[in-house]
This record gives C-alpha cells, sequence and structure tokens, in this order.
C-alpha cells in the first residue's frame, strides 16, 4: 500500500529564506516550485503571502522580482537594450505587463526609450535624451535643413553651406544654449524646486535625491541639479541629509547624489522655505 504524503501545514523562516533565494536567482518562479516540500493549500498561501512581504512580487502565475526592479537591473552599468529584448530578459510578466512597467518608469523618469537609427532602446535615466520640446525643435530643424539641401542640390552653380550656418541651424538642441536661453521659470534653481514640491513626501516634506535627478534628467544635466541644490543648502532655503546608513543607500543611487562632508552621501533634500 503507498505511503500517506504528508503535507506541512506550516512555514519556518528557513523554508521562506530558501524559496526568496531560489526566486531570486530564477527572477520567477510558479508556486508549486518555490519549494520542494509539500505544503498544505494554507502553508503554501502563507508561503507567498511572506515572500511578497519581502519584496517580491506576485504574477499571474508566478512569484517574482518586482517587474520594475528587473527592468532597471538591465539597464545598471549604463547598459542600452533594445526594446525587442526586454520581453526575452524579465521573467515571469506578459507583454502587456512589461509594456505598463515599461511606461510607469518612463513616467517617473526612471528609464527611456530612445530612437536609435530605426531601433527601439531602452536607457537608464542618466543618458542624455532630447525632451518632448526639442523633439519638436528637431522637427524644425529637419525641415528647414532639407529646405536648404533641396536649393544647395539645385541645378546650375555648384552650391554648398556655411558650417557657421548649420551650427547656428543645430545650436537651439546644444546644451549649453538651452541652459543660457532658459527663462526665469526654466531656470535649475526654479525645476529643482518645482520637482521638490512635486515628490516631497507629505508628511516628512523630503525628498530622495536619487528620484529628483531622475524627474529632471531629461531638462537638466546632474551637475545643475547638484549646484542649485548646494546654492539652496548655502542660502538656507534647503537642507540636505545624508542617509541613516551606507547600506541603505542602492549602488546605483549614490552617483546621483551629492558628495556630504567626511565622505558621506546627501541623499536627502528637504525645502526650509514655504
Amino acid at each position: 500500500m503507498p505511503r500517506k504524503t504528508v503535507l506541512l501545514d506550516q512555514v519556518d523562516a528557513q523554508l521562506v529564506d530558501d524559496a526568496e533565494r531560489a526566486v531570486r536567482a530564477a527572477k520567477a518562479l510558479l508556486p508549486a516550485r518555490l519549494t520542494r516540500t509539500k505544503l498544505t493549500p494554507e502553508a503554501s498561501a502563507e508561503l507567498v503571502r511572506q515572500l511578497v512581504a519581502r519584496g517580491l512580487e506576485r504574477g499571474p502565475k508566478s512569484i517574482r522580482i518586482p517587474l520594475a526592479a528587473q527592468i532597471e537591473s538591465l539597464l545598471q552599468g549604463g547598459a542600452r537594450v533594445p526594446l525587442k529584448d526586454v520581453g526575452k530578459r524579465v521573467k515571469g510578466a506578459t507583454t502587456a505587463e512589461i509594456n505598463a512597467a515599461l511606461g510607469k518608469l518612463a513616467r517617473e523618469g526612471r528609464a527611456r526609450v530612445v530612437v536609435r537609427t530605426q531601433v527601439d532602446v531602452l536607457v537608464g535615466p542618466d543618458e542624455r535624451a532630447l525632451d518632448p520640446a526639442e523633439i519638436a525643435q528637431l522637427s524644425k530643424v529637419a525641415d528647414q535643413l532639407g529646405k536648404t539641401l533641396k536649393k544647395a542640390r539645385a541645378k546650375g552653380l555648384p552650391r554648398s553651406i556655411l558650417q557657421e550656418d548649420l551650427a547656428a541651424l543645430f545650436a537651439p538642441l546644444q546644451p549649453s544654449h538651452r541652459l543660457a536661453a532658459a527663462t526665469p521659470s526654466e531656470a535649475p534653481s526654479h525645476l529643482v524646486d518645482e520637482a521638490l514640491r512635486r515628490l516631497e513626501d507629505p508628511a516628512l516634506k523630503l525628498v530622495r535625491i536619487p528620484d529628483l535627478v531622475r524627474s529632471l534628467s531629461s531638462r537638466l544635466p546632474l551637475d545643475a541639479i547638484h549646484r542649485a541644490l548646494a546654492e539652496g543648502a548655502k542660502d538656507g532655503t534647503l537642507e540636505l541629509r545624508p542617509e541613516a546608513g551606507a547600506e541603505f543607500l542602492k549602488p546605483e543611487d549614490v552617483p546621483l547624489c551629492p558628495p556630504g562632508p567626511r565622505g558621506t552621501v546627501l541623499s536627502y533634500a528637504r525645502r526650509v522655505s514655504p
């Protein structure tokens, strides 16, 4: 007579540790493959609950590393990933879920989709990319350049284009030109203050500086954001704080934070003025 399978009706910390390790190694696992131990339905549900409490995510069919974290990990070290390859490298998600996660990351300034020749490419928030206004300006430049080239190639006398005229045509797209021509409402200090008001925690009034940098990365270079923060701290309108402990700051966030005294990293900002 076959032995009856005994189902475990409780989960302990070791079992949860082992299951979490397995999920993080595979990126996603079906609930039935979380552990080799046979569990009752109640214990299986409790295991999933504890894994979610540890930061994992429950998908339609699997327990997985959160999609946003999987996608952001693809961009570590400045990597650039063809958009068509993202679905092959993210585990445990449908195409609709991946597209929704990509849209959310783009809206939050944590990633960008850029066009390189004819290919859509996913890049990190630190990449210098054109914002919508600059895309519109580029379209105008392309139209004007097309007209100029048509004239230069017309029949008759050989024609060319002055390099200074070509440089003037593209000048509005240069970062130095955009910052120099910024109106008061587009100045770095104003943009930083505006972002701080938008991102601040309602209770603590704090903003994580990496989140601030990512939200402004399409409009300001990193050094301009850091200068605006330093100026605000100097004139007393901003307070800059270090992380409570270096272990709480993700490695990819460290370069986005300005350095503080005695080797600290300033990772939080708070508006002092109303």
